[in-house]
């Protein structure tokens, strides 16, 4: 199942729209991309990215997204002026408000175990 939602979704990158309108798609958005930040500059903090799972809406993750980039993001991300660490900030960016239910907690703690990256292969 990893395989297949994430080569979907990178499928539809690949076309680059402005934005997402797939709850399901941001929130794999935003957990790979917060993990590929964290996993370029400190192993040893990924399972920051769990703390996702905690939150009630997507406000809440883009908040918790943005303590990443600027904790992680700095100068030993190799990614950091890369075209496509700003779109996918820009997707993470660019979503409205939404509460989430028990299934997206759920979705966040499976895509948090998901070991490849769009950063790499947009």
């Amino acid at each position: 199942m990893e395989d297949e939602k994430y080569n979907k979704i990178k499928t539809e990158l690949e076309g680059r729209p402005k934005q997402l309108i797939n709850l399901e798609q941001w929130l794999y958005v935003v957990i790979n991309t917060a993990k590929s930040i964290i996993d370029n500059t400190s192993k040893n903090d990924l399972d920051i990215v769990k703390k996702f799972a905690n939150c009630n809406n997507t406000s809440q993750i883009q908040y918790e997204f943005d303590i990443i980039q600027g904790k992680f993001g700095r100068e030993s991300f190799s990614q950091r002026y890369s075209p496509n660490y700003f779109y996918l900030c820009s997707l993470v960016a660019n979503f409205p408000n939404q509460e989430l239910s028990d299934k997206e907690r759920e979705l966040i703690r499976q895509y948090s175990i998901v070991n490849t990256y769009l950063l790499y292969e947009l």
